[in-house]
């Protein structure tokens, strides 16, 4: 019988040898347990985080849920701020759709943080998060459709290093990934607009210069330069931006992600004509209805779309497709306990 070689008289050669043998994954998920600890260090009480990279600033919460890993393997009444698996009110809004013929696509942010580590915790790269994945399967397996966009958007961090995918002291994804979204909801799920050109023009790149809202208000209001963003804004009859139409067959339903570069800066969202619902409709031909709140995208989004549907009626009989657009924090974060929410009255 063959006898282990005694550690001490291992070469150096054979040690490496040994950890090269080593699953990559297992190493993988330690650099991402290790992350996790990392982030949970640096939650402080207060609203923003400023990470080691003193130009990037981060929601609390959102290090917070990052403090949690793979928090879907864990208790949820030990990593959810509404102690409740957010999978239940997930599924009854999917089913509710379904019965109506519609269809959903759950869409969630990732945290800018698991795309660019290095911004909030030096020493870490791309790729040594715990990725957003495997939690995704279980919404997939529930027969819950959904877009992942983790590793979309590490493909185009490593592609095209100088484009940045967030803001660097915003809570919200930047400009140019409100247009790289839109895209990628229309590739899965493409509609056919009235035959004829589209009214959307997509206008030439310029800079945006904005303070973001995890700077305006806080310890570091009036000493942090505000910074600047390429933006493309969509126009119709060379009017910037696209008014909601509620009896668009798609609605666009989720946080304040559906609401930046949209609303314009009056309304704090620092410009018009480049957020998710102004691509889409450049994407589809036609503008899509829009249910977005400053609140949780997966509960109050909900509640204002059951008051703005019991508000008109017939509004479901025109729609055809949810687009369900709200940060992957809300998973963890969301204070609000999932109740049942119907579509309408």
């Amino acid at each position: 019988m063959e006898q282990p070689v005694p550690m001490r008289a291992l070469t150096v050669p054979a040690f490496f040898a040994i950890l090269l043998a080593i699953p990559g994954h297992l190493l993988a998920q330690d650099r991402a347990l290790l992350f996790a600890e990392t982030a949970a260090t640096k939650v402080r009480p207060i609203p923003s985080v400023r990470g080691d990279d003193p130009e990037w600033f981060f929601p609390v919460k959102e290090v917070k849920h990052l403090a949690t890993g793979r928090f879907w393997e864990k208790p949820w009444e030990e990593v959810a701020a509404n102690q409740s698996d957010p999978l239940s009110s997930i599924l009854e809004f999917h089913r509710l759709l379904e019965a109506r013929g519609i269809r959903l696509l759950v869409v969630p942010v990732p945290a800018k943080a698991s795309i660019y580590p290095e911004t909030l915790a030096s020493g870490f790269q791309s790729g040594e998060v715990a990725a957003l994945a495997p939690f995704l399967q279980r919404l997939t397996e529930a027969g819950v459709e959904s877009l992942d966009l983790e590793p979309l958007f590490l493909q185009i961090r490593a592609a095209r290093p100088d484009q940045l995918l967030y803001c660097r002291q915003d809570a919200h994804f930047s400009p140019a990934t409100a247009e790289i979204i839109a895209a990628l909801v229309a590739r899965q799920i493409p509609f056919t607009a009235t035959p004829g050109s589209s009214p959307y023009a997509l206008g030439e790149p310029t800079m945006l210069t904005f303070t973001g809202d995890q700077i305006t208000g806080s310890e570091w209001a009036g000493t942090v330069a505000p910074e600047t963003q390429p933006l493309r804004q969509v126009s119709q009859g060379g009017v910037v931006g696209v008014a909601p139409d509620p009896a668009s067959p798609v609605l666009l339903l989720g946080d304040s992600h559906t609401l930046v570069f949209h609303e314009g800066a009056e309304a704090g969202m620092h410009c018009s004509g480049a957020g998710m619902l102004d691509h889409l409709a450049l994407q589809y031909g036609f503008a899509p209805d829009l249910v977005g709140v400053r609140g949780s995208g997966l509960v109050q989004a909900r509640k204002q779309l059951f008051y703005k549907a019991a508000a008109v009626p017939a509004y479901w009989d025109s729609k055809k497709l949810v687009v369900w657009l709200f940060s992957a924090r809300e998973f963890t974060q969301s204070t609000d306990k999932p109740v049942a929410i119907p579509l309408t009255r």
